[in-house]
């Protein structure tokens, strides 16, 4: 059982590692603030789907993050207990 999920969590870890660094390699490429003259309105839009790209990003790697900790703990758990009934 201990085995199946330390599987699970390198698997889990493994997946939040690869989307941190591709929100890093994303966050790199952007600017922090976007200066527009009035014949670049359009590129406004562009922005905003990279804002709205980044804010699911940050949702799902919270989900991963919540998830490889919670399974971290139960690994300790599941382990503690192995070693005192087991």
């Amino acid at each position: 059982m201990l085995s199946t999920i330390i599987a699970i969590w390198a698997v889990v870890t493994v997946i939040l590692i690869a989307l941190s660094v591709h929100r890093s390699i994303f966050i790199m490429r952007e600017e922090d603030t976007l200066f527009v003259s009035a014949a670049e309105r359009g590129t406004k839009g562009r922005y905003e789907t990279i804002i709205r790209r980044l804010q699911s990003l940050e949702s799902v790697l919270k989900i991963f993050s919540f998830t490889s900790g919670a399974l971290t703990i139960l690994i300790a758990v599941v382990w503690v207990y192995q070693r005192l009934y087991g």
